[in-house]
């Protein structure tokens, strides 16, 4: 009895040691892909009519390419390849399309703007620019924002900001909804923020009608990017009615946020 006892403690002493050093590992791990030196390269794509002086097509993109072969590097890279290959096609991210490279989509945004223009040869020619740049970066998280121009021939050309936020360990998207420990109060915050630029905005709406969201409850926009100085919030003109023509930037010091910052380096 009492050897069966001595077993079965000895298996379960077994059990825990074989999870701690588990933990410990995958702790070790963690720390270690967090503390390797990540390197960028910038990398340009243009395209343009040859020859061309006026209304020309042309396409631009300057954007950051991780050098090699690490969790990052790999999820980095195909994050950046899925956001501008989309840029072309659609510039939707509600009309994503998956394993299309860079390239085949410039082809593909090529032809079809020559096979229109054929037909309609006083159309405006299209034009598509595209810079990204890290805004800010810690032990544990990196903050990418692209700026985006797009001119398709409508009234007025789509200028943009898309902010993308890498865990490091792994180079994982980090979304909004895990963005922050405390959305709730993060939201109390940017809210008082929101309303003094508010206050100072010379936006004027396309009608008469108060400059706000229309059912009148705040909220955070799709797009947020955490810089070194603030939580930038990136209004675009349907996420507040009525509706406006330009984006709207509110900037939320950072000293607030960061103790609600899942990422913060104390964390």
């Amino acid at each position: 009895m009492k050897k069966n006892n001595i077993k079965k403690l000895s298996l379960i002493l077994g059990l825990i040691f074989i999870i701690i050093i588990g933990y410990c590992g995958y702790c070790i791990y963690r720390h270690y892909a967090r503390t390797q030196k990540i390197s960028f390269e910038e990398k340009t794509i243009e395209r343009s009519d040859e020859n061309c002086e006026d209304n020309c097509f042309s396409v631009s993109l300057n954007y950051l390419y991780c050098n090699g072969n690490s969790e990052f590097a790999k999820n980095f890279n195909q994050e950046i390849e899925l956001q501008l290959s989309n840029f072309l096609l659609s510039n939707d991210d509600s009309l994503q399309v998956e394993g299309i490279s860079i390239e085949k989509a410039l082809d593909s945004l090529t032809k079809d703007y020559y096979k229109l223009h054929e037909h309609f040869p006083e159309l405006p020619a299209f034009e598509f620019i595209a810079t990204d740049s890290i805004m800010w970066q810690n032990s544990k998280m990196l903050s990418l924002v692209s700026n985006r121009y797009a001119f398709t021939g409508e009234a007025q050309p789509i200028q943009t900001k898309v902010f993308t936020h890498f865990a490091l360990d792994n180079g994982e998207v980090i979304t909004n909804e895990n963005l922050f420990t405390d959305e709730e109060k993060v939201t109390q915050i940017a809210k008082r923020y929101f309303e003094k630029a508010q206050q100072n905005a010379t936006i004027t709406p396309l009608d008469d009608k108060k400059f706000d969201f229309e059912d009148g409850t705040f909220r955070l926009p799709n797009q947020m990017g955490v810089a070194a100085d603030a939580l930038i919030l990136f209004y675009e003109p349907f996420e507040i009615a009525p509706y406006v023509d330009t984006p709207f930037e509110v900037k939320v010091p950072i000293k607030e946020i960061m103790p609600y910052l899942t990422f913060a380096d104390n964390k």
